[in-house]
């Protein structure tokens, strides 16, 4: 346990450089296109005080150090500036557009790699039979497919022919109710609030966690430390329910669930397709260089049946290249969203970005590199915890 946790600490120590050196790097592409308060001059929209504050704020009048200085620390105190282009704060650009990147990216990551990992893992077991050939020539045939043309396709059959989805937007508009309109029953959903289902559902959760550990405890007389840390994540759960249930933080119903799944179904089917393939090949891959090793011979030896093997022994060793890969594909699928999101009108921060590059808004341009390079950060963090979880040689 103070190896693992010395890891994290060492690993959050380097994300955080990390962060700091790709914000002096975005500042230098800030610094060298140009004062970007001659983009807000431009617009007469905005009012001089803005303009006034902030180059106060980024010390814009002043020498590079002073700005550097200015730049890094308003970056870490989310002071991101003024949108040219919206004609607002870009902390409130960024409050519309990150929830949806989120959602769809974090939603087609998750859904990705349980297929990966699942469809690859049992191809690698049943090597040699038909299912393992249809499988990956579908799957090579969406991965070689270009993403415009998967998402114009999805839209044309799903969205046009047959009216199952809508043509755009991340959820209904008083111009456009797709959802009211076309599934009616939905909206019975409108008087139940979305924090209290949850809420309820992680309370259940919580509870059901704390019993299986009880349960499951082992026969060997546990230390009151060990029997506490065994309920621990259980009683965590149940309390972030109760929480949920008691104080709600988003203000949604589950009409607003229902319509954001609606609207997000094409854009996340596009990016589960596309991506698949790689997932189910590299588990495929990992899977069959561990079914050589001798441990799992001795697994099938002692009598295990063929699911325990394959799920206990088998696949556990190997994750670890997968999680490698879901790290990397998160800088690879945030940086590749902005043409999904453009054939979807979904924005969020691909499209942002794109727009801030082409209309010189290089407040909101340096803020979206800004978050983005946070989020791989992030992703990156969570996948050294996970290695260290899967393998103990890592924390040494």
């Amino acid at each position: 346990m103070a190896s693992l946790t010395r890891y994290l600490i060492r690993r959050a120590i380097q994300g955080v450089i990390t962060l700091l050196i790709v914000t002096v790097l975005i500042f230098i592409l800030f610094y060298f296109s140009g004062n970007p308060l001659d983009g807000l001059r431009s617009n007469p929209s905005i009012q001089p005080a803005v303009i006034e504050r902030l180059r106060q704020q980024y010390g814009l009048d002043q020498g590079p150090e002073v700005q550097l200085y200015r730049y890094v620390v308003n970056m870490f105190t989310f002071n991101f500036g003024w949108s040219s282009y919206a004609n607002a704060p870009v902390v409130s650009v960024l409050q519309e557009a990150l929830p949806r990147t989120l959602f769809l990216f974090g939603g087609a990551v998750l859904i990705e790699y349980m297929i990966g990992v699942l469809v690859g893992r049992y191809i690698a077991w049943k090597r040699g039979r038909g299912v393992e050939g249809g499988v990956i020539l579908t799957s090579l045939f969406f991965y070689n497919m270009p993403s415009f043309w998967i998402g114009l396709i999805l839209l044309f059959f799903f969205a046009y022919v047959w009216t199952w989805f809508p043509l755009r937007g991340f959820q209904d508009t008083p111009t456009d109710s797709f959802t009211a309109q076309h599934y009616p029953f939905l909206l019975s959903l409108e008087g139940i609030a979305f924090e209290v289902v949850l809420g309820v559902i992680a309370i259940l959760a919580g509870v059901a966690i704390i019993a299986i550990a009880w349960i499951r405890r082992p026969k060997r007389p546990l230390e009151t430390r060990q029997q506490v840390m065994r309920l621990v994540p259980g009683a965590i759960v149940a309390a972030f329910g109760a929480v949920l249930f008691v104080w709600p933080f988003w203000n949604m119903s589950m009409f607003d669930v229902a319509d954001i799944l609606i609207h997000g179904a094409l854009p996340m089917l596009a990016l589960v397709l596309i991506s698949a393939a790689g997932t189910i090949l590299l588990m495929q891959t990992s899977m069959l260089e561990v079914m050589g090793e001798d441990f799992i011979l001795t697994a099938k030896a002692k009598g295990l049946s063929e699911r325990i093997v394959r799920k206990r022994h088998a696949a556990r060793n190997a994750y670890l290249p997968v999680v490698t890969s879901l790290a990397i594909s998160l800088g690879f699928i945030v940086g590749g969203a902005i043409i999904l999101e453009y054939i979807f009108s979904y924005y969020g921060l691909g499209s942002y970005l794109l727009i801030a590059i082409t209309s010189q808004d290089r407040f909101l341009a340096g803020s979206i590199l800004f978050l983005i390079s946070v989020l791989v950060i992030f992703g990156n963090i969570v996948a050294d915890i996970l290695y260290g979880v899967l393998d103990p040689r890592v924390r040494i």
